[in-house]
């Protein structure tokens, strides 16, 4: 999938049988409709800043349940990450800074506003802060 950091592009990048099959589940969905809400704005996040961001906001259940709903996976209708995600999301900078991508999302290594979306000034303020609070904390 191609980096979709243009905003002259179309809102979404899906191939026609993606884009049926989302709008098949769509009329065919029952529940509560924040969550179809909800995956739909993760669909749209995921494709200008990644799923990697998208794993990074959400829990696997709800990250798996959004899928569901919509009928497709992210990591086949996302790009991996993007230049708009390693910008501005404070979680996903902090992880490549540690290395540690897997161990954040799956919760082994905590990293606080990991949900933040900012400017690059402020991501860049954000991953030092963590980075220096977490020297503190190993060195104790």
């Amino acid at each position: 999938m191609e980096d979709q950091t243009n905003n002259t592009r179309k809102l979404l990048a899906l191939d026609d049988e993606t884009e049926q099959k989302i709008l098949q589940n769509m009329r065919e969905f029952r529940g509560v409709g924040t969550t179809l809400e909800s995956a739909l704005g993760a669909l749209v996040m995921g494709q200008y800043f990644g799923w990697r961001v998208l794993k990074i906001l959400h829990n696997p259940a709800t990250y798996r349940r959004y899928e569901k709903v919509l009928g497709v996976e992210f990591k086949d209708v996302c790009p991996e990450i993007t230049e708009f995600g390693q910008k501005k999301s404070i979680g996903y900078a902090i992880t490549e800074k540690l290395g540690s991508f897997w161990a954040v999302v799956m919760g082994k290594r905590k990293v606080a506003d990991k949900g933040l979306i900012d400017n690059q000034a402020e991501v860049e303020k954000q991953v030092a802060k963590h980075i220096a609070s977490n020297d503190g904390e190993e060195k104790k």
